[in-house]
């Protein structure tokens, strides 16, 4: 990718001022050794050769160049005569040493892979990313990051965009959703915390791994577990009494070791802990049907042998 700095008024004032009373020469070769003669100057070609990559017609060169023409040490400005982009190298000895693109402000504005930025800082849709070094100060304020428009404009006013911070003083990386003026979207997009890693949808309160707050939609949810319930089927198990759970549930209203209504909207549920409860009722009830099913059997064949009894 193409090398991009950011030029002061102030170095181009300086280069200015050495070649204010020179007459543009030609020079189609910006690649061109002092003892080839090349020379410092002003300079304009309709062929360059060895100018930015994809140069043709007519361009401007400037060229400062060392004092000892047996290298070819030169700093170099380049721009075509149609445009306002400028390129810049140090040609490090090297005549197709590669060019980098100068970053131009546009009524304040400075773009990344356009020439007609619409915003402080405008990155052409396809660029690689930005990469932020923090330096001294690993914490950055915010970044933003405007929704190309479908019609193919670099900032669409009304569309959405996102943004990323640190979210003041919590130190936690919040990405937020805006529309086009300015109104946020949704609180708490994402939070990343910046403590554990735990992550929040919804929500800055990371009080888990991952936390929600709302309505998840899966295909398939599963849920490791270092447990199970078909202890209930152990030869020594004691199944629960019938006529004592009754009384329980009369009273408390809800199965025993399962939490209460209550409980359940003040402290939500483990779902793997309720679901292991919930199967060791099932296999429990399973049980006592079985029982019951071979009660009810004894008492059919009993009555059946009366029967025959009664017959005879």
């Amino acid at each position: 990718m193409t090398k991009k700095i950011k030029l002061t008024a102030l170095t181009l004032c300086c280069f200015t001022s050495l070649i204010v009373d020179t007459q543009a020469q030609t020079r189609n070769d910006a690649g061109l050794q002092g003892n080839a003669g090349a020379v410092s100057g002003f300079f304009e070609t309709y062929q360059p050769v060895n100018y930015p990559a994809g140069a043709y017609d007519w361009w401007h060169l400037l060229d400062v160049r060392h004092s000892n023409t047996e290298n070819n040490f030169a700093m170099q400005f380049a721009g075509s005569f149609f445009n306002q982009e400028l390129y810049f190298r140090k040609t490090n000895n090297n005549p197709a040493q590669p060019w980098s693109k100068v970053l131009l402000e546009t009524n304040g504005n400075v773009g990344i892979g356009t020439s007609t930025p619409n915003s402080s800082l405008t990155i052409r849709s396809g660029s690689t990313g930005i990469s932020i070094d923090p330096g001294v100060n690993p914490y950055f304020g915010r970044l933003a990051f405007n929704r190309e428009a479908r019609t193919g404009a670099i900032f669409d006013p009304s569309g959405k965009a996102f943004q990323i911070n640190n979210g003041g003083n919590d130190q936690n990386l919040h990405i937020q959703v805006y529309n086009g003026d300015g109104s946020l979207v949704t609180n708490n997009s994402l939070v990343i915390s910046g403590t554990n890693g735990n992550v929040g949808i919804g929500t800055a309160n990371l009080t888990e791994a991952l936390t929600v707050a709302g309505k998840i939609g899966a295909r398939e949810i599963k849920v490791s577990t270092n447990a199970g319930a078909d202890f209930v089927f152990e030869p020594d198990y004691k199944l629960p009494d019938l006529a004592a759970l009754e009384k329980f549930v009369k009273t408390n209203k809800h199965l025993p070791e399962i939490p209460t209504a209550k409980q359940m909207v003040e402290n939500g549920v483990n779902l793997g802990e309720l679901n292991i409860k919930l199967l060791q009722k099932v296999e429990e009830l399973t049980l006592h049907l079985i029982e019951k099913d071979k009660t009810i059997e004894g008492i059919l064949k009993r009555m059946d042998e009366m029967e025959r009894k009664v017959k005879k």
